[in-house]
């Protein structure tokens, strides 16, 4: 079966296992899918943004659904962006655990059969949404109750990563430029000794 893999990284010939502050999974893990569009979303600036996080959902029919989290996200986490998307042949398992019905894991090194270069992968996703194969809800139409899920995530992302009290962590940055308000309320807390 074909698996896809989206990375920023260029001219590898193979995925070797690795751990992330980032991942659900604490071990040394390779991270594949079967959506090509979905590698489409793993190709990141890590190193500009200090985050992964994508954002997605993904519809029973495997439509991908882009639900920003704060105003021009798409734009800001992918326009300018390129790298690849790695293929890779196996009989990998779905792995559950992950949050990502599309998604497989090993533990073991993986061949790379195969590679495309993306130029721009802001302009490559938008190509998606205009065959219907994906959704891009922006957060200026974001109901108030997806407002109030995404404060919870970031409130306890802030938490869960110390931010308060870890001013060299590779996300802050990001949380104190795109949710300032969020990063304030987290402040207070912190200071009062409830968060």
């Amino acid at each position: 079966m074909t698996f896809y893999h989206g990375s920023v990284a260029g001219g590898l010939t193979e995925l070797r296992p690795q751990t992330s502050w980032y991942s659900n999974l604490k071990e040394p893990t390779v991270y594949l899918t079967t959506s090509r569009q979905l590698a489409l979303h793993y190709i990141w600036d890590l190193e500009r943004i200090g985050v992964k996080c994508p954002m997605l959902d993904i519809r029973e029919d495997g439509t991908l659904v882009f639900q920003e989290m704060f105003s021009g996200a798409l734009e800001y986490f992918y326009k300018g962006v390129s790298g690849y998307i790695y293929r890779c042949e196996g009989d990998f398992a779905l792995n559950l655990n992950t949050g990502v019905r599309t998604c497989a894991t090993t533990t073991a090194t993986v061949p790379i059969t195969g590679a495309e270069y993306i130029d721009d992968v802001y302009e490559h996703i938008l190509r998606y949404a205009e065959s219907g194969q994906f959704v891009y809800e922006r957060w200026e139409d974001a109901p108030q109750w997806r407002r109030d899920v995404t404060r919870g995530h970031v409130i306890r992302f802030i938490k869960r990563n110390k931010l308060c009290t870890h001013p060299e962590h590779p996300s802050r940055r990001f949380v104190e430029e795109k949710f300032p308000q969020y990063w304030a309320e987290a402040v207070v807390l912190h200071a009062n000794n409830l968060l």
